[in-house]
């Protein structure tokens, strides 16, 4: 029996059904790479190098990571990292069109989409498993209260589609929470020109305190002079007592870029 560890945020999926389903979603072809965030006890694992998958399986649980390797290390087409995913760099494995799939520990989520922000240019599509508000808040768009920074950095790079949901039920110990599949299919809208961490940082200012009106947001934040945001703004169309949360993506890379 397998004993989840809450330094690791685990909560193992147990259904096969879902676990097949997460399979069908990322559309495996015979021979295509494929990285498994959290590979855990092996049930997606299983399934995708029955799927033909050139599998990196990556966990960092020491214990469960020799469990995989005793089980699955005979076949030619598994790999084990032993790592933290947010220390994996993809390209060492392949050039491009990587899939990656996982079902998420609910406390790195917003650090593995981070991660798949910084390496999009090797993925082709990544399917992931996060908390249902999370998903919420990755899928917002202006004017929803669940609209703020994480929505719009990953915007920036993905089109992203709710897949199915996965009642507490289907995973062991049982979150208190619905869980969400997600869909990340590269769409980068984010110009070459606008250096994404910089980027990061302003978005960051801008909802840095969402019930203030962005010209106080970003003076207080970035430093930047109210009359230069009001006239930034104002070339959007927008007042000064506009918020972040009304602003759309491509407002806010035109902000951006009247700001920098």
């Amino acid at each position: 029996m397998v004993v989840a560890k809450k330094r690791f945020g685990q909560n193992f999926l147990i259904d096969p059904k879902k676990a097949a389903k997460l399979i069908d979603t990322l559309l495996i072809s015979d021979g295509e790479a494929v990285i498994e965030i959290g590979a855990g006890t092996g049930i997606l694992t299983e399934k995708l190098l029955a799927c033909g998958a050139d599998l990196i399986a990556v966990e960092i649980d020491r214990d469960l990571a020799r469990k995989l390797e005793e089980r699955f290390g005979a076949i030619k087409r598994f790999r084990l990292v032993e790592d933290d995913i947010i220390d994996v760099d993809p390209s060492r494995f392949k050039s491009s069109g990587l899939k990656v799939i996982g079902n998420l520990p609910y406390n790195i989520s917003g650090a593995v989409v981070e991660w798949l922000i910084d390496f999009s240019e090797f993925i082709n599509l990544a399917v992931i498993t996060v908390q249902k508000e999370v998903a919420d808040r990755l899928r917002a768009g202006p004017g929803s209260r669940n609209y703020g920074s994480l929505s719009v950095l990953a915007q920036s790079f993905f089109n992203i589609r709710r897949a199915f949901d996965i009642p507490p039920g289907c995973f062991s110990p049982r979150p208190r929470v619905m869980s969400t599949v997600l869909r990340f299919e590269p769409d980068r809208k984010l110009n070459d020109e606008i250096p994404f961490p910089k980027f990061k940082d302003f978005v960051r200012g801008c909802f840095a305190q969402k019930r203030k009106k962005l010209v106080n947001s970003l003076a207080a934040s970035l430093g930047k002079d109210k009359h230069a945001i009001e006239k930034a703004l104002a070339a959007l169309g927008r007042g000064n007592s506009s918020r972040a949360e009304e602003l759309t993506l491509n407002e806010f890379f035109s902000l951006y870029r009247m700001m920098a």
